[in-house]
């Protein structure tokens, strides 16, 4: 059973269970209230008429019983009895067949059923109004109308109200269906693009339009394809790359051992040829250890163990340890400190070969010179490296942190990929940006420690 035949069904047996109900309380209420408004229409009325007679004489005038036969009630006839001291009957219109048993039922002040007001002459049950006349209870004015017409009106007031339910609850399941159906189509196109991304067919994921929390996991489905068909393409990119980066020095080691191997480098050539083998050899296990150490910055848990260090510190150690490359460039290097000395709140060890990683860059990169600023925040700190260099090109820019991705003069391609990984681990956030003059500028920014309060 599809889900909108499910919704639909299970709102349209809470809507019968809720219209039964309401039905049922409304029949049950009904008939107390008519009676209450016929009784409160019959004392209206038998008030009125002895209101305008208290005044009379112990005879009724023609007018007045003129009055009491034209007495009704919600297009309903009234019965009258009008009685004189002695329980004398003045005036009635009851039949003279059924006036005794009404002097009997005042006799007994009434056979009493549901309510005071209700009573039980001959078998039938009357709505009685039993009134003072001229503030002499010996003198009464009753007056009584069947129960048997209200019930009448119960039923036909039950029979409009049961089809008024009727068509609304019609109409409702049929607007409740269609509405459903609006909110299931989304949901059914999303368990098809959902199924694409089971079958790996990320870029073939579409964007489904809808409203509401559909229209959240809706774009939560589309990005999570987007990121995937994203992260398999770099997986794709990295085999290959991996692939030819561990291909070519693979390549030189096999030749020259072959060619030592049968005679056909020998001496001086040979030398060489084990020179040759021994460095792709080093190659290789410096491109094997960072795609190890990259594995692990990206899925290992518990490798960093952070404290505090002073990012001054850290900025001179990594030049320091970059001095032969310096002399080597002939490069300057100038560190301008902004603000008051950030404690920063990270792993020494992983931070300072990200900073190696970046500076070294800058120094490959630089034309002569090359600034290091340092500035404090309220949580993080900043460290930029800007270089005089040439820059970095728009199209390699979006891509400059990916694996593999070699600018000019590039190596493996994966020390900005590390260094990447260890800033963001570490809480922090790394970007880049060509100067806008010259150059590149890289710009960490680090979490710093929590001032410890006294």
């Amino acid at each position: 059973m599809s889900l909108q035949l499910r919704i639909t069904l299970m709102f349209s047996l809470l809507l019968i269970v809720l219209t039964s109900i309401s039905a049922s309380l409304i029949y049950s209420f009904l008939l107390d209230n008519l009676i209450e408004q016929q009784k409160n229409e019959l004392i209206l009325k038998g008030q009125t008429w002895i209101d305008k007679n208290k005044d009379a004489s112990e005879s009724v005038q023609p007018e007045s019983i003129t009055e009491l036969e034209r007495l009704s009630v919600s297009n309903r006839k009234v019965e009258v009895l009008l009685l004189g001291k002695k329980k004398k009957v003045l005036y009635t219109t009851l039949p003279s067949a059924n006036l005794n048993q009404w002097l009997e039922a005042l006799e007994r002040k009434a056979e009493k059923r549901k309510d005071k007001n209700i009573w039980m002459v001959g078998g039938d049950d009357y709505v009685v109004v039993n009134l003072p006349l001229k503030n002499d209870e010996k003198q009464r004015l009753i007056l009584s109308s069947p129960v048997r017409g209200l019930k009448e009106a119960r039923m036909e007031l039950t029979q409009s109200i049961f089809v008024v339910l009727l068509i609304g609850a019609v109409s409702t399941i049929l607007l409740s269906f269609f509405m459903t159906k609006s909110m299931v189509r989304p949901l059914n196109q999303l368990v098809k693009e959902i199924k694409k991304v089971q079958f790996r067919r990320f870029s073939e994921v579409r964007h489904i339009p809808a409203r509401g929390e559909i229209a959240e996991v809706s774009e939560s489905v589309y990005s999570m394809a987007q990121e995937l068909d994203r992260f398999h393409e770099i997986q794709r990119q990295f085999l290959q790359n991996a692939s030819h980066e561990l291909k070519t020095p693979l390549m030189s080691i096999q030749g020259y051992a072959e060619g030592i191997r049968d005679g056909i480098f020998t001496d001086r050539s040979a030398e060489q040829g084990l020179d040759v083998i021994v460095a792709e050899t080093n190659r290789l296990k410096h491109i094997v250890t960072e795609i190890i150490l990259l594995a692990k910055l990206e899925g290992e848990e518990d490798l960093f163990h952070p404290a505090a260090y002073s990012a001054k510190d850290l900025v001179e150690k990594v030049i320091e340890r970059l001095h032969p490359l310096k002399v080597q460039h002939n490069m300057s290097v100038t560190v301008r400190l902004l603000t008051a000395d950030p404690i920063l709140y990270v792993d020494e060890g992983k931070i300072l070969q990200a900073l190696l990683n970046i500076v070294g860059n800058a120094l490959r990169h630089a034309n002569e010179h090359i600034e290091i600023r340092i500035e404090g925040g309220k949580h993080h700190a900043t460290i930029e490296v800007i270089d005089d260099g040439e820059g970095i090109s728009e199209e390699l820019l979006p891509h400059l942190f990916h694996r593999f991705v070699k600018g000019k003069n590039g190596d493996v391609g994966l020390g900005l990929a590390i260094s990447r990984a260890i800033v963001e681990r570490s809480g922090g956030v790394i970007d880049v940006r060509n100067g806008t003059v010259a150059g590149a500028m890289f710009r960490i920014a680090l979490p710093i420690r929590p001032p410890v309060e006294s």
